[in-house]
């Protein structure tokens, strides 16, 4: 049996080697606004209503 690693392909050409992008110009973590849409945090806050076919009925 071989190991893992050998089933990882080895770059054809330099530049596939390097990064996708270029992180000066766009950082790892994008920037995500604190402040919440009232409209969004309306929505998530309503009450979902239960019925019966919500129920898990194994073997059915």
């Amino acid at each position: 049996m071989t190991e893992n690693h050998d089933l990882a392909p080895e770059a054809d050409v330099t530049e596939q080697q390097l990064p996708a992008t270029d992180t000066v110009d766009y950082p790892v973590e994008p920037d995500v606004p604190i402040e919440a849409d009232p409209a969004d945090v309306a929505e998530q806050a309503a009450v979902v209503p239960h019925d019966e076919d919500d129920e898990f009925r194994p073997g059915t």
